[in-house]
């Protein structure tokens, strides 16, 4: 019932609006006001209300032989419509754009325009101020978003301008505000502070108001608090909006309008994937856009950067929550140029992928853009890059910074984003990296003295309470209410007799040759070496002229992968085959995900064998087929089964809620990569309770990432709460041990718990409340490891594994390649 309605329709959304619109209390006497009186008398009264420009009162013969007399005079490069002393108060002027009339479903507009309306005669004009028709309307009619015919042009409706003062060739610089109101007071509609808003049920119907500006320097008079003007949400995007999204609009007012830290106006908005960053930021945009504290429109350009797979979607995003008739975003492209942005009024919002940032960075850099917003703004971590050189450069105070990874490696990645949002804040890289990062990283070390300790806590608790006023993070937890349950499996799998072979041939000669004088194999070479025997003994056929010393003959008997066949299916690839067989006989569907074409290209192999139809995206599918595909797989009348996805090309931002079962085949050295892929699922618009599958073959150097993962978390959890690999910096006692093939275990993992369970713990251990959902505004900060400890939590079974499980996740015939199984579930009720 509460929950965001992805199929919902822009015209539904503008129903929305004019629905609104019509029964605002003012906004319908100036209707009524308009169309009754307009023929009898001016109004006085409405004129300050709309402050419209004014025209002559002349009879309609009049008009046909004369146009409106316009004085024009330039200053500060704007024109000046200047008044004649009989203006017609009755006179509305609204902006519109015009077309050809068609019955197309997408309608393509050619060119902006001009609609003046006295009484119930209105002309519409080019932006030259040219008549191109005459006609009749009903003004009770005309709000935004209406649409008409006049002769044979089409009309679309886009705001009513209420400012005096026009660009050259009369187009409005800025979107008009809408008719002044006064301040609400306590005793209206209350602004609701963060931690103070009720529960969902009340927050859809209820305004949301931004918080008082009167008392943050950032005013340009000192007595201008007294004619501060109300700033709220507007009602057709309030009444989508959950608890934890309105917690985080106002959060974004208060950073970028400099009332959390004067004189800084930045913000980075890092809630986990799925809890709707970027409604939050469209929100925030168009209200701004609209209307603001000083009785103005706070911005007028706005810059979003994002990576180009997300382009497109950031546009769908303005289009399914506004609708085209209110804004239109400017998608830079190999057809659209920076340049060109400024040339048409409709255009606010420039969206530009971070490649496009380096071309066009001259361009750019003349646009003055009043709010810049980084989409996976983590790319930034690193401020010796071009992208985020130029970002910083650019003349813009006000900056958003979206990612749910905002620290992957190291404090130096979380000082270069904190910097980029909030310049010198910190201090520069030397003074942050000498007051904060030494000490805290030092408290780290096992062997660290109390006092070492005792400095490195202080130095991280400072840092937490510096940067948490403008740093807002909520986890999964927060929008679990609203998704139906989810099941999520760690499964090892043996490796076959073959697998083992190859992996200990190649350990050996890594050995051989490190031990040898300049004859060293680089360790990344023999990490890609290892996962990829991992995957199947097939993709490493080409890696062999790098370790000669294996027995090229038996290289040459693994098949061929073009002959893959079941009998020589062994280790993960068993598994998957097992679950593609027991999926035919149901109406569900499948995300396979791997970090290796080669690897998908095998799973395309197994696919085929099996007789299911399947989709692929990886990195060479184009922008306008990803869209397709990805629709056709979310449509439940297509038969593909499965979904072959790159996790690099479409592990972030892609909405798969069309299958209910996800495997992750492989892994990646950074955490927050393997959580963002299998967050593909489980998203708004999901009907089915999810099953997510993470596939590990046992002893491995895969199960060792994960357990580096896993044990090298608590830096990040220090300042953000968030998982991560430390930077990959290994001795050669390191690299033995990551190397070694443990052969001894059905599951390493569970080993370094030091769980007592002896393999088998049920859920009435599970479940319990994760009290860190809103980190951010908490006092203190947890320094435990949170990884491991959820571990400890979720269900533990080693072999012989019981067959309710095993039947669970449709692998019954493959149990005997399954040596332990870690389960978690996240139970809503509501959906059950």
């Amino acid at each position: 019932m509460f929950r965001n309605n992805p199929n919902k329709s822009a015209k539904s959304v503008l129903k929305c609006q004019q629905q609104t619109c019509v029964e605002s209390k003012e906004s319908l006497e100036n209707i009524n006001v308009l169309s009754e009186k307009s023929e009898r008398t001016s109004i006085r009264s409405t004129t300050k209300i709309l402050n419209l420009f004014k025209k002559p009162v002349t009879s309609h013969k009049e008009e046909k032989q004369k146009n409106n007399v316009l004085t024009k005079e330039k200053e500060n490069n704007a024109v000046v419509i200047k008044e004649d002393s009989s203006t017609d108060s009755n006179t509305i002027i609204f902006n519109v754009v015009v077309g050809k009339k068609s019955m197309r479903k997408h309608k393509k507009w050619e060119d902006d325009g001009i609609l003046e309306v006295t009484g119930k005669h209105a002309v519409l004009k080019n932006t030259e101020g040219n008549i191109i028709h005459k006609t009749t309307v009903n003004p009770e009619v005309l709000i935004e978003g209406f649409r008409m015919y006049i002769d044979n042009k089409e009309i679309e409706i886009i705001d009513r301008i209420t400012s005096k003062y026009m660009p050259n060739k009369c187009i409005p610089e800025v979107v008009s505000e809408p008719p002044t109101k006064k301040l609400k007071t306590s005793g209206s509609k209350p602004y609701l502070p963060l931690g103070s808003l009720h529960k969902d049920m009340k927050l859809r119907c209820c305004p949301l108001i931004m918080p008082s500006i009167s008392i943050s320097k950032s005013w340009e008079v000192n007595d201008v608090s007294k004619n501060e003007k109300e700033v709220s949400v507007d009602p057709c995007l309030v009444n989508v909006l959950r608890q934890h999204q309105r917690h985080g609009i106002v959060f974004l007012y208060e950073c970028i309008m400099g009332l959390k830290v004067p004189n800084y106006f930045g913000a980075i908005l890092a809630d986990e994937m799925g809890l709707g960053k970027t409604l939050q930021c469209i929100t925030i945009i168009w209200m701004l856009l609209k209307k603001g504290p000083y009785g103005h429109p706070i911005l007028k350009y706005i810059l979003i950067v994002t990576p180009s797979s997300l382009c497109n979607n950031w546009n769908k995003e303005f289009k399914h929550w506004l609708g085209f008739h209110k804004i239109s975003p400017y998608v830079v492209n190999v057809k659209n140029k920076p340049k060109d942005f400024k040339k048409h009024i409709r255009n606010s919002v420039l969206i530009i992928s971070y490649d496009m940032l380096i071309k066009y960075k001259q361009e750019i850099e003349q646009i003055p853009f009043d709010l810049i917003i980084c989409d996976e703004g983590h790319r930034l971590k690193n401020n010796d890059i071009k992208t985020a050189k130029i970002l910083y450069n650019l003349n813009c105070k006000r900056r958003i910074l979206l990612t749910g990874t905002p620290i992957q490696n190291d404090l130096q990645e979380f000082f270069a984003l904190i910097d980029f949002v909030n310049p010198a804040i910190l201090g520069n890289n030397i003074e942050f990296k000498n007051y904060y990062e030494k000490p805290i990283v030092a408290s780290q070390c096992p062997n660290a003295s109390d006092d070492v300790v005792s400095l490195g806590t202080e130095r991280a608790n400072e840092l937490y309470e510096k940067t948490k006023c403008f740093i807002l993070r909520r986890t999964q937890e927060t929008i679990n209410k609203y998704l139906p349950s989810k099941h999520e499996f760690i499964i090892f799998c043996r490796l076959s007799n073959e697998q083992e072979d190859l992996y200990s041939r190649v350990i050996d000669s890594w050995f051989n040759k490190t031990v040898l004088p300049n004859n060293s194999i680089p360790h990344f070479t023999v990490i890609t070496a290892l996962k990829k025997i991992c995957n199947h003994p097939e993709l490493f056929n080409n890696e062999k002229a790098e370790f000669l010393n294996i027995d090229t003959k038996a290289i040459n008997k693994i098949p061929n992968i073009k002959n893959v066949t079941k009998k020589t299916y062994c280790g993960k690839i068993s598994v998957v085959q097992t679950l593609l067989r027991n999926l035919k006989k149901t109406d569900e569907k499948l995300v396979l995900i791997s970090y290796y074409t080669k690897t998908l290209d095998l799973l395309e192999t197994v696919c085929n064998t099996e007789g299911l139809q399947f989709l692929r995206l990886d990195g060479t599918t184009t922008s306008n087929t990803r869209s397709k595909i990805i629709e056709r797989f979310n449509s439940t009348t297509d038969n593909s089964k499965i979904f072959l996805l790159s996790a690099k090309a479409g592990g972030v931002g892609l909405n798969l809620p069309g299958a209910s079962r996800l495997i992750l085949f492989d892994s990646d050295w950074n955490p927050a990569s393997d959580l963002q892929a299998m967050a593909r699922i489980w998203r708004d618009g999901q009907k089915k309770d999810v099953y997510i599958l993470r596939l590990l073959t046992t002893g491995t150097i895969e199960e060792k990432i994960f357990q580096r993962q896993i044990s090298k978390a608590s830096l990040s959890e220090t300042v953000v709460d968030l998982n991560s690999s430390s930077s990959l910096k290994l001795s050669t006692n390191e690299l033995k041990d990551l190397f070694t093939l443990a052969t001894n275990t059905n599951c390493l993992t569970h080993d370094l718990m030091k769980c007592s369970c002896n393999g088998y713990k049920k859920s009435e251990e599970l479940y319990q409340k994760d009290d860190r959902e809103y980190q951010f505004l908490e006092d203190k900060v947890t320094k435990s490891n949170l990884t491991i400890n959820q571990l400890l939590k979720w269900e533990h079974y080693q072999q012989p594994i019981s067959d309710e499980i095993i039947q669970e996740i449709m692998l019954s015939e493959a149990s005997d390649n399954i040596t332990f199984i870690l389960k978690n579930s996240v139970v809503n009720k509501r959906f059950n």
